[in-house]
């Protein structure tokens, strides 16, 4: 079969290659990919500046359907639709344990749709257990990217109010963030984020921060108009270690509380959401390429060009 393969230790070793089709066993299922996201995560693997396993599939974002199940497999059946995660989504098919982040998918919620659970599941993660956001909250959103936006929507599922910024080159994005229920938005290239944020609030500052981009000057500015008590939650991760005014969270009793991932509650209640329709996720699609351009693929997601781009093989 076909698949996205790192097939050695050095940065760029990584290529469409033909492997063998995996093999199901007892308590796994084999789902046959129908869409899979490319995530930042996927070039830094190609870069090198990821660890990831000599030999294992690319591509941790995607959906598809399930085409085999073990002998002793219940939960699944073949023909099964479902959303699932981890490793091995770049490739025709994946075998993955039945518990091994493997969800059923809604029949009203398309593979494409389906495809984007994962991130999905991070952003509403950093919203609802990491940062505990009430109704009415002022929430300041730095990135709008994918998970920037995504973080928006479950903040606006919330009932909180929102700002969301960016700079220049994504006012495409932003745009989006304000169609998606975004209070404000902001090209900090433009504007005063500080005397913005200090003009709304009449110097308070807001209630939370959740930083999506990992750039210092993004997470400067996010601890600058953070109220007294108030949190950031860092999402975004830096390419090299950040420096902190630690003096302003230690004056201010601030908090900064890292998140990454999810857990099986969110990813069902997030399935959930999805198929209601009150979570969205083809907003984010913005290309859709066969396997075999895999590369196009991931130099429009190097170049920020669009948000999510789908590899169907």
């Amino acid at each position: 079969m076909k698949a996205i393969v790192k097939y050695g230790k050095e940065p760029g070793e990584v290529d469409l290659l033909d492997i063998p089709e995996p093999v199901c066993g007892g308590r796994q299922v084999k789902i046959a990919v129908r869409a899979c996201g490319i995530c930042a995560t996927d070039l830094h693997i190609m870069e090198g500046s990821y660890p990831w396993a000599v030999g294992l599939p690319l591509g941790h974002e995607f959906s598809g359907e399930v085409v085999e199940v073990g002998r002793e497999v219940t939960e699944f059946a073949p023909g099964d639709r479902v959303a699932a995660c981890m490793d091995g989504g770049f490739a025709e098919f994946v075998v993955k344990d039945v518990k091994d982040w493997v969800f059923p998918l809604p029949d009203n919620v398309s593979y494409e749709e389906g495809a984007l659970l994962e991130p999905l599941c991070a952003a509403v993660n950093s919203v609802i257990r990491r940062s505990h956001i009430l109704p009415y909250d002022l929430v300041l959103i730095e990135g709008p990217g994918p998970i920037g936006l995504f973080v928006l929507e479950a903040a606006k599922l919330i009932g909180a109010r929102t700002i969301v910024s960016g700079i220049t080159k994504d006012r495409d994005r932003l745009n989006l963030a304000k169609a998606l229920g975004a209070d404000y938005i902001i090209d900090v290239e433009k504007e005063d984020l500080e005397k913005f944020v200090a003009d709304l609030t009449g110097g308070e500052g807001v209630d939370f921060v959740i930083e999506c981009t990992g750039v210092q000057s993004a997470l400067e500015t996010g601890i600058a108009v953070l109220k007294t008590e108030g949190q950031l939650t860092q999402v975004g991760v830096f390419g090299k270690f950040p420096s902190i005014n630690l003096g302003r969270v230690v004056y201010h009793s601030q908090k900064i509380i890292g998140s990454i991932a999810f857990d099986r509650d969110i990813w069902r209640r997030c399935i959930g959401l999805l198929g209601s329709g009150k979570l969205d996720t083809k907003c984010m699609i913005s290309h859709t390429l066969p396997l075999s351009q895999w590369r196009e693929g991931f130099s429009l997601t190097k170049k920020q060009m669009g948000l999510r781009v789908l590899l169907h093989p």
